[in-house]
């Protein structure tokens, strides 16, 4: 796996991709984009704000931002998940089979 910043105002935050896998990005361009093999990417608009982590495990992607949590099976469609939190959620991980999500105040939420 391999993460990396891109640090561009308004669109891509950070971007991480499982060896040959898709890759995940975040940033207050609404969403990310993605390819295979990270050489092509596409602008995605999910139609709603912006994603502030992005994490991939067992098979589907997770989405974080202001108390938001969204889910993915593709990186182009994704779900609104109930959230425990109104707390800015700034990040997410996979490990462990788990994944993790953190925030504002000391907010770190897990998933079952």
């Amino acid at each position: 796996m391999k993460t990396f910043g891109l640090y561009e105002e308004g669109f891509l935050a950070a971007c991480t991709i499982n060896g040959g896998g898709t890759g995940g990005g975040s940033g207050g361009g609404g969403g990310g984009g993605g390819s295979g093999v990270g050489t092509t990417w596409i602008l995605r608009n999910p139609g709603f704000g912006a994603f502030d982590g992005v994490a991939y495990g067992n098979g589907r992607f997770v989405a974080v931002g202001i108390g938001d949590i969204f889910t993915s099976p593709d990186g182009v469609n994704w779900t609104a998940r109930t959230s425990v939190t109104s707390n800015y959620l700034n990040g997410v991980t996979y490990g462990n089979g788990r994944f993790v999500a953190v925030g504002n105040f000391g907010t770190i939420l897990t998933s079952p």
